[in-house]
């Protein structure tokens, strides 16, 4: 043989050898990745949204927590952005707090965040938490988001906790809810067998400015109501009346109907807002929804509905096409 030929050969050895080590170190890696954490998929409780407590949209974030049920202390966090449950989550050694090693089992809270400011209440926000501990290297769990977001990591105010630097609070911070300065009673959560304060409907409490707001319930007409189902998206626009350019888009996860919403003019747009805005709703069964699928249905405002308006009752009346 060619001392050319045995050459290449012995490239190409070292080579598919280079390769195999790779891949075989890149397995161990990530093996060692799911054996130091906890894995699953994080959703929302249904029951929220029929009671028109959630409200999601993809600006919000889901921040995760490990917490030991010994201390009551948070060891590990990370958030995850855009938030669209049913969305695959992992938390683990990598997220840990100073580098400290996670062994045993640790609670996993979750909490959705809007504003950049995790402990602090804002509508429609939720929370949930793994009523027993999870064993590092658990995979397939199941995190509920069934309650409305209290103000802190147990979702009772006036808990203390000491937060992650980056967590977007102080350290060893309290957190205190509006219209309870003095931290008051515990509201209860499912870490402390307390009862959880009652769900507000985000259409008696708006996200934003209430003069730039428009809420109210979405329905569907009779003749088209068996089109939706609560796996559809509902997808709430509003529009410049004057150009027909979406100027405020909100997806909620689920159609519940009937459904409360509640839609606001972003703050950059609110010094020039216009007196009223044309509203669309759509049905979104395929994740696409600017490409219209069997099944789903559109509501368009047969004229602009005054900014302000409360208590609206919108209809899904016609077959969307795109």
């Amino acid at each position: 043989m060619k001392p050319k030929t045995l050459t290449i050969l012995a490239l190409i050895l070292v080579f598919v050898v280079g390769v195999a080590v790779t891949f075989m170190r890149e397995l161990d890696r990530e093996q060692a990745e799911v054996d130091n954490s906890i894995s699953g998929v994080v959703e929302v409780a249904p029951m929220l949204y029929a009671q028109g407590v959630v409200d999601i949209v993809r600006t919000d974030r889901i921040v995760l927590f490990l917490v030991d049920p010994a201390t009551r202390q948070p060891v590990a966090m990370t958030t995850e952005s855009p938030l669209v449950p049913p969305q695959n989550i992992r938390i683990g050694q990598m997220h840990s707090r100073e580098g400290t090693p996670l062994k045993g089992s640790y609670l996993l809270v979750g909490i959705t965040d809007k504003d950049g400011e995790i402990f602090k209440i804002t509508p429609g926000e939720v929370y949930g938490a793994s009523p027993q501990p999870i064993a590092m290297g658990a995979e397939q769990v199941r995190l509920v988001l069934d309650q409305p977001f209290q103000g802190s990591l147990f979702n009772e105010p006036g808990v203390p906790m000491a937060m992650h630097p980056s967590s977007g609070g102080a350290p060893n911070a309290e957190p205190t809810p509006p219209g309870n300065p003095a931290g008051g009673a515990p509201a209860g959560g499912p870490m402390m067998g307390g009862a959880a304060a009652p769900a507000r409907p985000l259409g008696a409490e708006p996200e934003g400015d209430p003069r730039f707001t428009i809420q109210g319930t979405i329905t569907a007409s009779a003749a088209l109501k068996d089109n939706v189902t609560p796996k559809d998206r509902l997808i709430v626009m509003l529009f410049d009346p004057e150009v027909m350019r979406p100027v405020s888009i909100k997806m909620i996860p689920h159609a519940l109907l009937p459904q409360k919403f509640s839609i606001t003019l972003p703050q950059e747009a609110q010094a020039r807002a216009k007196k009223a805005y044309s509203l669309r709703v759509i049905t979104d069964k395929n994740d696409s929804p600017f490409q219209s699928a069997p099944g789903e249905l559109v509501g368009r405002s047969a004229q602009p509905i005054p900014l302000g308006t409360r208590d609206l009752k919108f209809e899904l009346n016609e077959v969307y096409t795109r």
